[in-house]
């Protein structure tokens, strides 16, 4: 294949990428304790025999984390906006376009590595969804957690990926 098929094939794959990431998917199912909300990624009753299975695994996965991502960011945005503070919102929104360009990178960075494998999307989607999950702790710790005693406006958020 020519280079200009690679580009092709590359920016359809993204574009499938981008466009499936804006499903509204639900909460995955989770386990309180201890101040913990632990999150199942998981895509029960998907048997992952081909890769049209685990390509479908992974966008479930992807979605099921996209909603937890969802959850904490509005969390977060609204905590912010609630102290009518433009700056500390301006450079919240910043961090966020951060972390949006980094996924996408690395996820394609990792697309590439891949690319001429039918494992490509699984492995570019499994590295986006462990980016998202990162980020998803992250912004926990620095926007909705507190440094002194009082509980966090939401549970610390962990990941449990069901293979």
């Amino acid at each position: 294949m020519t280079q200009l098929h690679y580009r092709l094939i590359t920016l359809a794959i993204s574009l499938g990428y981008s466009l499936h990431s804006y499903a509204e998917a639900p909460l995955p199912s989770s386990v309180l304790k201890d101040n913990t909300e632990t999150f199942e990624i998981a895509c029960p009753d998907n048997p992952q025999q081909t890769t049209i299975d685990m390509n479908d695994c992974m966008s479930t996965k992807r979605d099921a984390a996209k909603s937890v991502e969802e959850k904490y960011l509005n969390t977060a945005r609204q905590r912010i906006s609630a102290k009518q503070d433009n700056q500390t919102l301006n450079a919240f929104e910043a961090e966020n376009n951060a972390w949006d360009i980094l996924i996408n990178t690395a996820s394609h960075a990792t697309g590439v590595e891949w690319q001429g494998g039918t494992i490509r999307g699984v492995k570019a989607t499994d590295r986006e969804i462990a980016l998202i999950e990162l980020r998803i702790h992250n912004q926990w710790q620095n926007w909705l957690r507190y440094e002194d005693s009082t509980p966090p406006v939401l549970p610390e958020p962990l990941f449990h990926n069901v293979e």
